[in-house]
């Protein structure tokens, strides 16, 4: 009668998972699960995101346990597959911080603005882009539209968004965008859903 599987070694186990036996893989990870959810839910908060790490780090652990060197234990190395899913989830949420609306640089002070003028001028900002979305889309357009044209010729000047009669009117679009600035979209009939502050 053959010894049970629960009593080998992680190195007899890794070998027998290998050789495509996946009761020994469960048996093998089954052994060192809680301490690399213990890891996990000591880096993460967010006990969703535990649970969703650890299922990563089994897939991983299962499509990598070729690469397994055993130059440390079975439990460092499921450990350390672990901490690295923990860091890429860091990275992916450090990256989504980054990609933030706008929106934000309101309530940044202009100079020669006194804290108390950056406040009245936020507030006033919210109070009319709240007013701004509650009207009907054709008034809210106009509006978009206004403030957009305002801003050309503030920034631009009227002569920096002549184009070339064969430019297509995306391409224009396009060059201004990526410089930072807004432009009437009215004039090359552009979709409003693309431009303006509000």
């Amino acid at each position: 009668m053959a010894p049970p599987v629960a009593t080998f070694e992680d190195s007899t186990l890794i070998k027998l998972a290998l050789e495509g036996q996946a009761e020994c893989f469960t048996v093998l990870v089954d052994r060192h699960l809680v301490a690399v959810r213990r890891r996990i839910r000591s880096m993460v908060r967010n006990a969703g995101d535990a649970d969703d790490l650890l299922q990563e780090v089994l897939l991983k652990v299962w499509r990598r346990l070729s690469t397994f060197r055993s130059e440390s234990s079975f439990r460092t190395w499921m450990t350390r597959v672990a901490m690295n899913e923990v860091f890429q989830l860091y990275r992916r949420q450090e990256r989504g911080r980054l990609c933030q609306s706008f929106g934000d640089f309101d309530a940044l002070p202009s100079r020669g603005e006194s804290p108390l003028q950056t406040l009245a001028r936020v507030e006033v900002t919210q109070v009319v882009r709240s007013a701004v979305a509650g009207l009907p889309a054709k008034y809210s357009q106009v509006l978009v539209l206004q403030a957009n044209s305002r801003r050309l010729h503030t920034t631009w000047g009227p002569a920096s968004v002549k184009r070339h009669p064969q430019e297509p009117a995306e391409t224009v679009w396009r060059r201004h965008d990526r410089r930072g600035h807004f432009y009437a979209a009215e004039r090359y009939s552009l979709p409003v859903s693309r431009c303006g502050p509000f």
